[in-house]
């Protein structure tokens, strides 16, 4: 029964959170937009499909059609503030020649399309002329040699088979881009393909597998568990996050010339796309007899480099004279030495590397290269060990002519503390400790000197797991441990109806790390009997009282409704009475208009508590949040310099970004100026630099990583706690911002 369990938790916390920037009817649930599984087709019968998505093999070259004395001529402007092209996409025909006008402004530009044989440096005011004429459907990325602000999408050309609308192509069909090998390259088997699935509108596919066929046979097959275990991110598709990146492994083929034959499915068993690959695979007996031995070099990470997680790992490794092809039947990455250190992974090897190739005169060593990504790394200094195992025994094959073992040592700036069952909210005590509450299980975990502590600090029996509901919030005591108190915000469990009954916050006493005297502070706070939009963040103020979110539970006109809790940020006494100087002094009422606030973090120089606010679809918002204000929800979303309203400080998440969904959010102590906060939808923990002294606009905003989801917090060891639904990872602040400054050089 665990996996059941374990999958329903999976699928729970993700409506749980999600909604957090989705629920209302502007924009499905991601649970919802999931296409269900149903008769995904076998190997051998395939669907046939009725899209215009596809491709056929092309064993010779194509012949291009009679140019058009008059062809469409498509006007494209380079543009500077912001950097970005005009129009966003440009939509091409295939096998239809076009006219291609690019304008420089006021800079020189970069414009470069290399699959349609387009590379160019525009100087300002210039213009360059040119002719093309796509002959394969895809989506090819514009690249812009001037550096684009992270708000701005890539510009893309859009190629659509003949006679196929664009609306069509672009809502129902999807493209594989093959990263290698490059056509008509000469292989030895096995190797491997690279590559990605994309949707040109930019929407989520969901893909089942990728398949690879020759000759009417299937050659090769993988599947979306494994997309999840190789995911690589490629710079193509890292403006459109609706691409899934895969690793096609051909274990054998006869020698000759193939065209592979590539088609990607739906979960729903929908073949959404195809393309084609040709290459020419080489006997595996061409290279004479077998000498024992491998050769191999690390080209990724650098040596001694300073990186944060997940880490590519990249190389490349042969057996010189063996009679299979490279001879490598496996590369295991190590954290150590083998006898005494940590298995991470096998990478996934076969890719194409010409340079290995022409080092060793020898065309079927092209598919000697290795990759993988790792993200179960501390942080600190690590050392790779590197493996090799032989193709025809799998036994470890030793490092040729004395050379010493493959091994890469680097440092991290962020790596994973421990593994996590939806550590959805963090708390740093003042002696390193760090608490999490588990979002489904209703515990509450202490993390100790790196390990997490095997009994439970404490258990709420009567958590609830329906939607966007659990364990939500938790704070220490602001006077702790001098006042040794852990308050927590659940949402309370019908026993009846196994619904969700109230929303409730309580209180336990530390004592030797476990929690005692449990006291209910506050009960029958509002809640969302669908489950969505329940807020449950809590903060202390340098005032010492009592902040807590509620959402709008689903009933968005209640936001605007003082004399109601729902969409609001409520303030309280400790002991959960109202204090005399709230706006309103009968009401816990602090200030209204929210839809559902999941962060809450207060400014340590001035004691200003800012909120994180989920939108529909977009909208997403940092406020500051001030005594009686109104923050628009729903009558306003965004800045709209409405009378009566506060405007939000940062919006992120409107065209052409995604939504991010924003949750937890912390401050420094060593920078007050610098709001932290995760992103459920990207998992993006954001830096948003606030301008003193009001703080009340924005300097700037970064990125530091890629591990933030659920919550943030600052911890007394100087580091900073951050959560994902599977892990707690660690970093230093400083090295985050080195490397976001070194990446944007």
């Amino acid at each position: 029964m665990r996996k059941p369990i374990l999958l329903f938790a999976f699928l729970v916390g993700i409506a749980l959170i999600a909604s957090c920037g989705n629920g209302d009817e502007e924009t499905p649930r991601p649970a919802e937009s999931v296409l269900p599984e149903v008769g995904a087709p076998t190997s051998t019968q395939p669907v046939q499909p009725d899209l215009p998505c596809f491709v056929s093999p092309r064993v010779e070259a194509p012949v291009e059609p009679e140019a058009s004395p008059t062809p469409e001529t498509i006007f494209i402007q380079m543009r500077e503030h912001p950097y970005r092209v005009v129009p966003n996409d440009v939509v091409l025909e295939q096998d239809t020649q076009y006219r291609l006008i690019v304008q420089a402004g006021n800079a020189t530009h970069g414009f470069r399309v290399l699959p349609l044989g387009l590379d160019y440096e525009i100087p300002p005011g210039g213009q360059i002329d040119a002719l093309v004429r796509p002959l394969e459907p895809g989506i090819f990325p514009i690249e812009n040699w001037r550096r684009m602000p992270e708000s701005e999408l890539i510009s893309t050309i859009t190629v659509v088979p003949k006679g196929v609308a664009a609306a069509t192509w672009n809502s129902l069909c999807g493209h594989i881009q093959v990263h290698s090998p490059p056509p008509n390259a000469e292989l030895g088997a096995p190797f491997a393909i690279e590559g990605s699935v994309a949707r040109a509108s930019g929407t989520s596919l969901h893909i089942d597998r990728v398949e690879a066929w020759s000759d009417g046979q299937q050659v090769g097959v993988v599947t979306r568990e494994q997309f999840v275990k190789s995911y690589i991110a490629h710079s193509d598709f890292r403006a459109r996050a609706a691409g899934s990146s895969f690793f096609l492994a051909i274990p054998e083929l006869a020698p000759g010339a193939h065209t592979l034959l590539l088609k990607a499915y739906l979960q729903n068993g929908t073949l959404t796309a195809t393309t084609i690959v040709p290459l020419n695979v080489l006997p595996s007996d061409s290279s004479g007899g077998f000498l024992p031995g491998y050769r191999g070099n690390i080209d990724l990470p650098l040596e001694n480099e300073l990186l944060s997680l997940p880490v590519t790992v990249q190389g490349w490794a042969v057996v010189p004279g063996s009679k299979l092809g490279t001879g490598v039947g496996a590369v295991e990455i190590w954290n150590g030495p083998r006898e005494t250190g940590q298995f991470l992974t096998e990478a996934a090897y076969g890719l194409y590397r010409s340079d290995v190739a022409e080092e060793f005169g020898e065309p079927s060593l092209a598919s000697s290269g290795f990759i993988a990504q790792l993200d179960n790394l501390p942080a600190g200094e690590v050392t790779l060990h590197f493996y090799v195992r032989d193709r025809e025994t799998g036994d470890y094959v030793s490092p040729r002519f004395r050379q010493p073992e493959l091994t890469q040592t680097f440092s991290l700036a962020e790596g994973k503390v421990t593994d996590a069952a939806w550590p959805v909210a963090l708390a740093a005590a003042p002696d390193g400790r760090l608490f999490f509450a588990e979002l489904l299980t209703g515990r509450i975990m202490v993390l100790q000197d790196g390990q997490v502590l095997p009994k439970p600090f404490a258990t709420l029996e009567d958590v609830t797991y329906h939607r966007e509901t659990g364990l939500l919030g938790l704070a220490l005591h602001p006077n702790y441990p001098k006042e040794p108190y852990l308050y927590a915000m659940y949402v309370v469990r019908d026993a009846e109806t196994d619904l969700p009954r109230m929303q409730r916050v309580v209180r336990f006493r530390d004592v030797g790390n476990v929690g005692q005297d449990y006291t209910v502070i506050l009960d029958d706070l509002p809640f969302a009997i669908e489950g969505f939009h329940n807020g449950g963040r809590i903060a202390f103020g340098i005032d010492g009282k009592l902040y807590l979110s509620i959402g709008d539970i689903w009933i968005r006109e209640l936001s605007q409704d003082p004399s109601q809790l729902p969409g609001s940020i409520l303030r309280y006494n400790l002991d959960g009475s109202i204090p005399n100087d709230n706006p309103d002094p009968s009401s816990p009422v602090y200030a209204i208009g929210f839809r559902n606030v999941f962060g809450l973090a207060v400014q340590p120089n001035t004691g200003f508590l800012f909120a994180t606010e989920n939108g529909p679809a977009g909208f997403d918002e940092v406020n500051k949040v001030e005594a009686g204000q109104n923050y628009g929800w729903p009558l306003h979303m965004g800045v709209t310099q409405a009378e009566g309203f506060i405007d939000p400080i940062a919006v992120f998440g409107n065209w052409p970004e995604l939504p991010t969904a924003p949750t937890g959010a912390t401050f420094t102590t060593e920078q007050p100026d610098l709001l932290l906060l995760c992103g459920f939808t990207d998992f993006f923990l954001r830096g948003v630099r606030l301008s003193a002294p009001d703080y009340e606009s924005v300097d700037s905003k970064l990125v530091l990583s890629t591990n933030c989801a659920l919550d943030v917090t600052y911890g007394s060891d100087g580091w900073l706690y951050y959560s994902t639904p599977s892990a707690i990872y660690r970093a230093q602040l400083d090295d985050l911002l080195y490397l976001h400054d070194k990446s944007a050089e």
